[in-house]
């Protein structure tokens, strides 16, 4: 089953890095990149990704609040904070707004791949798991 991936992150390293990361998986295709919440939105309408993965601090409109209107339009499809400032209180006001899972930048990348693939393997069960395991 191929997976498509959304990447959201301002800066352009970050996204070709986590690009490569998905890319180095055959069953990964990476559908887009955006900049911003605001790109993520308009460009997670224009791919229909299987699954995005959000930053939180960034420009124009920052990873939660993306979050809360991804959740809007697409429930199904779960939202990964990939974060430099990973902390408590972020995950739970990730979690409330719609993230399935809250994962720091300095996890290893093949660890975001993990998460992605299970998440969207399980994305249609009844209760997937959206906090840590």
């Amino acid at each position: 089953m191929l997976c498509r991936v959304l990447i959201v992150d301002d800066s352009s390293l970050v996204r070709t890095h986590v690009r490569k990361s998905f890319e180095s998986s055959p069953e990964w295709q990476v559908c887009g990149e955006a900049g911003n919440g605001k790109e993520a939105v308009e460009k997670a309408q224009q791919v229909h990704p299987d699954c995005i993965i959000l930053d939180l601090s960034m420009p124009v409109m920052n990873g939660i609040e993306a979050a809360r209107i991804l959740k809007k339009l697409m429930p199904e499809v779960p939202l990964i904070m990939f974060t430099s400032f990973v902390t408590y209180r972020l995950e739970q006001e990730a979690f409330a707004a719609g993230v399935w899972r809250v994962i720091g930048k300095g996890d290893s990348a093949s660890e975001l791949v993990s998460v992605a693939r299970y998440l969207a393997e399980h994305a249609h069960d009844p209760k997937p798991s959206r906090t840590r395991t």
